[in-house]
């Protein structure tokens, strides 16, 4: 339905929480879609491999405050400063 407005950015907030492992794929894959056409998203998600997978740029926060931030790849790429504020 939200994309019937023609929006500039989606919010997705746990999109994927409870769903059965192929629907989430599949919404994984709209998701990309979505990117692909030019739709900005922001999206908050707890499978963080998932989220640098599909995302350009990510922030973690932690109680409100900005913890760690940068290209996706390169957060992607630190495992040890990811688990330190994600608890992985």
């Amino acid at each position: 339905r939200a994309l019937m407005t023609n929006p500039r950015l989606m919010i997705l907030d746990e999109a994927t929480e409870g769903l059965a492992p192929l629907i989430v794929a599949e919404i994984w894959r709209v998701i990309g879609e979505i990117r692909a056409s030019g739709i900005g998203t922001l999206i908050v998600d707890r499978d963080y491999r998932k989220v640098l997978a599909h995302t350009d740029l990510a922030v973690v926060l932690e109680k409100g405050r900005i913890v760690l931030a940068g290209e996706s790849a390169s957060l992607a790429a630190q495992p040890t400063a990811l688990s330190a504020h994600l608890g992985v």
